[in-house]
């Protein structure tokens, strides 16, 4: 009786953790049109920009779990991009969390830049650390105090490595990546578990339109494969005078965005920004809001050699 409850648990656990893995694996950023290296290596040292960001996301806000407070997905992220000549390197730093689990990697990014027509055209590549990990005490098992049953936080970190490739012009940009490429698979306790870190598949891309002097008009798109589902997202952002931005986006199948932002102090290297999402989709199981707030700043590019050619700062990267 007892192993047969045990291995009741146990498949009901990792019908969570597969769940769980499945759906928050990749993260979604509302503001993902100024975040590509998240889930592009190629974005590394695109439009010739050193820039570090920070990013943090509180999706369904509010949401209360059956047991304890808490459950949402709520997710930081750190970059770091710089160029150099022909070369992008980028370092990212990763967290996510949903109810008892925990997802971390660190990697880092490199994108060989050569000139194509009118455009650069980036092959990037990152290689880094992902981490699981399971806090058992926020599980409750039909039999508490079963000593089968593992207790406190497992944890397991495995390698991890992701392509991509990106185009762009002064006008324009496209690229199409592939992050999780080892499918590397989680325990976390569980013999029978075999969670594994599904590959995902990305395209997205965005265009500039100057209207007038004054303003700016970016249309932008993305959408997120993970070979079981597809997801689409995008909508468009306008700026004005190089300094203040706002804008509006759809997320497929769960909610509307308002977006907006500024750039700060006198050179304009300080960007700070700010999503809304209103879900629209799914409201019986989710809070009705989420939101992320977006902080960057802009380097000087490194002199090496020739100088760099500064281009006009745009919202898209």
């Amino acid at each position: 009786m007892l192993r047969s409850t045990y291995t009741c648990i146990l498949l009901s656990i990792s019908l969570l953790l597969s769940t769980l893995v499945s759906g928050q694996q990749a993260s979604q950023f509302s503001q993902f049109q100024l975040n590509q290296l998240y889930f592009n290596p190629a974005a590394a040292g695109a439009d010739g920009v050193s820039r570090i960001q920070l990013i943090h996301r509180q999706q369904y806000a509010g949401y209360q779990g059956t047991f304890d407070e808490g459950g949402a997905p709520s997710t930081q992220f750190f970059s770091a991009s710089v160029p150099l000549k022909n070369l992008g390197v980028g370092l990212t730093v990763y967290n996510d969390k949903i109810g008892a689990l925990t997802n971390q990697s660190i990697h880092l990014a490199a994108a060989y830049r050569l000139t194509l027509g009118e455009g650069t055209l980036a092959l990037g590549a990152s290689a880094g650390l992902y981490r699981m990990a399971l806090n058992y005490n926020l599980l409750r098992p039909n039999e508490p105090g079963d000593p089968l049953i593992s207790t406190g936080v497992i944890a397991e970190a495995h390698p991890d490595i992701n392509l991509g490739i990106r185009y762009e012009t002064t006008g324009y940009y496209v690229g199409l990546s592939v992050n999780h490429l080892l499918s590397s698979q989680y325990q976390l306790g569980s013999e029978l578990a075999t969670n594994p870190l599904i590959p995902t598949y990305y395209l997205n891309g965005g265009v500039n339109l100057e209207i007038g002097y004054l303003f700016e008009v970016q249309p932008f798109l993305l959408a997120k494969y993970d070979l079981s589902s597809l997801s689409v997202e995008g909508g468009a952002s306008v700026t004005y005078n190089q300094r203040f931005w706002a804008g509006a986006s759809f997320r497929q199948e769960d909610a509307i965005i308002a977006m907006g932002g500024v750039n700060l102090l006198a050179d304009q290297s300080m960007r700070l920004s700010a999503a809304y999402d209103v879900v629209s989709f799914g409201t019986t199981a989710k809070s009705p809001s989420s939101y992320e707030i977006l902080l960057s700043y802009r380097l000087p590019a490194p002199k090496m050699g020739k100088k760099t050619i500064v281009r006009t700062p745009r919202f898209r990267f």
